[in-house]
């Protein structure tokens, strides 16, 4: 397995380690009896947000290591740049929300995340843009 592969593999592997980090901090407090629900939240569950968290967290860090296995196809190349931008603008995105609500146990985990998805960027442009 080359080294842009490794890496890139590497990359898509934390990026669903900083997902689930991202959860387990917003979870943890209720272990110590603190109200973790949302103020306005009226118990039901919308569908729509789960399957887009699914798939953000999983689904697209999954597809990403799948095509750098087969990296050797320009197709899966561009795949996996196109799902490392999805993630990127996502995590941008995802952070902006600090401003809004501030989280500071969260303060740590998502410019990480932004710092990650800025490298799974680069390097992903690079293997995109090698002719191997």
């Amino acid at each position: 397995m080359s080294t842009s592969v490794s890496k890139i593999s590497l990359l898509w592997v934390v990026v669903m380690v900083g997902f689930m980090a991202h959860m387990i901090t917003d979870v943890l407090p209720a272990f110590w009896g603190a109200n973790i629900a949302m103020p306005d939240a009226t118990g039901e569950v919308h569908t729509g947000m789960i399957f887009f968290m699914i798939c953000i967290s999983f689904f697209v860090p999954m597809c990403g290591l799948l095509c750098m296995q087969y990296k050797k196809h320009k197709v899966m190349r561009i795949a996996n740049f196109v799902l490392a931008c999805i993630m990127l603008l996502f995590n941008v995105f995802h952070t902006s929300e600090l401003f809004m609500e501030f989280n500071p146990v969260q303060l740590l985990i998502l410019p990480t995340m932004i710092v990650l998805s800025i490298y799974l960027f680069v390097f992903s442009l690079r293997a995109l843009k090698s002719e191997k």
